[in-house]
């Protein structure tokens, strides 16, 4: 069942319910995942953090295996920027820690894994609307305006319904249109990202988006990623410098929920220092194959002042 509800914080909450009862842990991933822990504290679950893929922030499955306890309830896949995680290696861990997972899907309508759409694959699921997203819903940055939530139990549904504020007339309207035009939205999308990509090969400092052969990636934005063993200014200085060239780029993740990684203990090295090295550049359908091309020679541009 598909539910639009006036608030994606009572998405969480209502998809924290499929997690497992009698059970107090719920693993989020390090990165990209921040919303989730209010919920969980609302619904009286402990967090705890997983590393994720050095190369998509998305929460790994050697992550998730080891911080797995009998007592996870849940695990919440993100979808980092519209990137699948590798599920058909954590779906494994859930289903051997007996345990729910759900899906963080907000930056992934139109992305899939091995051909199962976002969403289609956990126990729940939760689509938030907001500015960027390929369903904005018109609704500002920063704004809680509503969110899909997917859950597959039919008890589940029906309570969720009684339960909650659905979604606004004015903002259901706005998601619905561009739901029809989101195949149009995806393909312009993918188009940039495609040849952003292209045109950054053989930078030595920056790592375009990686791709998979099983995954067909949503481009909620585009990331890449300064190789830190090579880039010599800070991160703050790199944002300013790129911005003062007319790219209005953003740290693509915020702070780790996980605990500073030490010499002796690298259960979340990745997630400590992602942040400081992955960066978000907006992409929408306003933008053109020229704008690419010039993306591109701001960053290389600003390569060659870094290394």
């Amino acid at each position: 069942a598909v539910i639009a509800l006036g608030s994606a914080a009572e998405a969480r909450r209502l998809a924290l319910r499929t997690a497992v009862a009698g059970r107090h842990e719920v693993v989020l991933p390090a990165l990209c995942a921040s919303p989730w822990v209010e919920a969980a504290r609302a619904a009286g679950l402990t967090v705890v953090a997983a590393e994720v893929d050095a190369d998509t922030a998305a929460i790994s499955a050697r992550g998730f295996s080891t911080v797995a306890t009998p007592e996870t309830a849940a695990v919440v896949a993100a979808y980092p920027f519209g990137h699948p995680p590798v599920l058909e290696t954590i779906l494994p861990v859930a289903r051997e820690r007996s345990c729910s997972l759900i899906e963080e899907c907000s930056e992934a309508v139109g992305a899939s894994y091995r051909g199962t759409p976002a969403g289609l694959i956990g126990g729940a699921a939760v689509f938030a609307l907001g500015a960027g997203h390929l369903l904005s819903g018109g609704i500002e940055a920063g704004t809680d305006g509503g969110a899909l939530l997917v859950l597959r139990d039919a008890t589940l549904a029906a309570q969720a319904r009684s339960e909650a504020a659905a979604m606004s007339e004015a903002v259901a309207r706005v998601a619905l249109a561009e739901w029809r035009g989101r195949e149009e939205a995806l393909g312009a999308r993918r188009e940039l990202a495609w040849e952003l990509t292209f045109n950054l090969r053989g930078m030595r400092g920056v790592a375009s988006m990686p791709h998979g052969r099983w995954i067909r990636h949503a481009y909620d934005r585009y990331v890449f990623r300064l190789r830190s063993m090579l880039w010599k200014r800070t991160f703050e200085e790199t944002l300013a410098a790129l911005r003062a060239e007319g790219l209005p780029v953003e740290a693509a993740v915020g702070p780790s929920l996980a605990a500073e990684a030490s010499m002796t203990d690298d259960r979340t090295q990745a997630a400590t220092r992602l942040p400081r090295e992955m960066v978000a550049l907006p992409l929408h359908a306003g933008l053109t194959s020229r704008d690419m091309d010039q993306a591109a020679a701001v960053l290389r541009k600003i390569e060659r002042w870094a290394l």
